[in-house]
């Protein structure tokens, strides 16, 4: 096997993957803006009609239940509200662009899995310590593994060494990754997230999701609550994080989300219920 891609020659060779719309980019804006409304997104969002329709397919699914079927962003925006659309926007752009991408050998369904568990904890734990973080952290979620579906696309062959490493040493999939590569898919994710002008925010979070305490302090906290989701969803087995450990969460990084122990169980009875209707989410992207 040739000798394992520098970082540098990952990140010069990003030109052929997918870029984020235009669109998606111009929603993160608008929420930022106070004064954005209903119509503001509806007009972002009229500019790709095909993202609409991905969408209005997500939003339809069984997955949110709906009683009535929702023909347009505006209702939509109405009823999931600014942040909520902008993930569905998002996601839809990352499955169509990645889950059907890579080698077969590598589990891009069970990877998405993860992410989707992941983002589902880390939703429902920031709504436990603070509404207004939960949209970011289920984006958080979502977006942490990213660098692992890029190694897929760029650098298949040495992902499929670094699995082959995981098994042998029984480590970590991150650990096997700096052993083999000599940096991670954090880092790697991270980059890719500047690339698509992603807020500085998500940016922090998914470069410092292995150790949170490391994180700038503006996102510290989200750090904390996206790699106590992603150590929660591993223990509940969501997915395919790319091995069978479990790593260690800290007093520190716990103590950090502010979160109540003995809400715990209750969060993780409601995103189970979550997770079993996440193939609706799937199918609907």
């Amino acid at each position: 096997m040739d000798n394992p891609p520098q970082l540098q020659d990952i990140l010069d060779n990003l030109s052929d993957m997918p870029s984020l719309p235009n669109v998606v980019a111009r929603l993160t804006r608008l929420i930022a803006d106070p004064n954005t409304t209903a119509s503001d997104i509806n007009n972002a969002l009229s500019a790709d009609p095909g993202l609409v329709t991905k969408i209005l397919k997500l939003v339809n699914s069984s997955y949110y239940g709906f009683s009535r079927r929702i023909t347009t962003i505006t209702n939509a925006v109405v009823i999931l509200g600014f942040n909520q659309v902008r993930n569905l926007a998002l996601s839809a752009f990352l499955f169509d662009a990645f889950a059907r991408k890579g080698k077969s050998s590598f589990d891009v369904n069970g990877f998405w899995r993860h992410s989707i568990g992941v983002a589902f904890l880390a939703a429902q734990m920031a709504r436990h310590i603070n509404p207004k973080l939960e949209e970011d952290a289920f984006i958080c979620g979502l977006l942490h593994d990213l660098g692992k579906f890029i190694m897929a696309q760029k650098a298949p062959d040495h992902v499929i060494m670094v699995a082959e490493t995981v098994k042998e040493r029984d480590i970590l999939f991150y650990q096997a990754e700096k052993l083999c590569l000599g940096y991670d898919h954090a880092i790697l994710g991270s980059f890719v997230l500047e690339l698509w002008n992603l807020p500085q925010t998500l940016v922090d979070v998914v470069r410092c999701h292995h150790d949170p305490m490391k994180a700038p302090e503006a996102s510290r906290t989200l750090c904390c609550v996206t790699r106590s989701a992603d150590v929660i969803g591993r223990a509940m087995l969501m997915g395919n994080g790319g091995d069978r450990g479990v790593p260690r969460l800290t007093r520190a990084v716990w103590r950090q989300t502010g979160l109540d122990w003995n809400r715990l169980e209750d969060i993780m009875r409601k995103v189970a219920e979550e997770y079993s209707k996440s193939d609706a989410f799937f199918s609907g992207a």
